[in-house]
């Protein structure tokens, strides 16, 4: 298996040590074949310039379905020379029983200016020659404000976004403690 591994890397001569020799196949393990690089070449890594299937695969993420998973809201945003304060706007709404008609007009017309803007960053993505610094960036700041549009049509529909994952979690915990004493229950009834 270790020469198939080898083979497959076509130079041995570029293994300095056992734990190149490691690094690789672990690296073999996870469906990727590149060399770790070390402290010396991040510097050159940040001046390098995107390659054919790096911005391939940063489109692709960036147009699944829930690419905006997880991902960090951007703390301002300037969008038609406003700027808008992303993260403490979806905090601030989390926090709100309610919205008034004013702040509900409000975001319905800054959400399609948000998806405007990622659109924008994804076609820079795709079309400009950028580092892998900025890439990442565009990349990073797309996915932050297709969440940030996420959060703010869940709120303008009612849903409590993230506090309503929360409240879920709570009620499956109660309901699987409830399920467990009717259990303990049968078992006490059979013996």
């Amino acid at each position: 298996m270790f020469r198939e591994i080898l083979f497959q890397y076509n130079s041995e001569s570029d293994l300095n040590s056992e734990s190149d020799l490691a690094v690789l196949i672990a690296t073999y393990f996870q469906g990727k074949l590149f060399m770790v690089k070390s402290d010396n070449d991040t510097e050159e890594a940040d001046e390098e310039y995107l390659g054919y299937e790096e911005r391939n695969k940063l489109l692709w993420s960036l147009r699944s379905d829930f690419a905006w998973a997880g991902k960090k809201i951007p703390e301002s945003v300037e969008i038609d020379g406003c700027e808008y304060k992303l993260r403490d706007m979806v905090i601030g709404l989390s926090e709100k029983e309610s919205l008034d008609t004013d702040k509900a007009a409000e975001i319905k017309a800054l959400i399609p200016k948000l998806e405007e803007k990622s659109k924008a960053d994804e076609e820079l993505l795709e079309t400009e020659e950028l580092t892998k610094t900025e890439a990442k960036a565009l990349y990073e700041e797309a996915t932050g404000l297709l969440r940030a549009s996420m959060e703010l049509k869940d709120k303008l529909e009612g849903k409590g976004g993230e506090k309503s994952v929360d409240e879920f979690k709570r009620m499956l915990n109660i309901q699987k403690i409830v399920d467990e004493k009717r259990f303990q229950e049968l078992i006490k009834s059979l013996k």
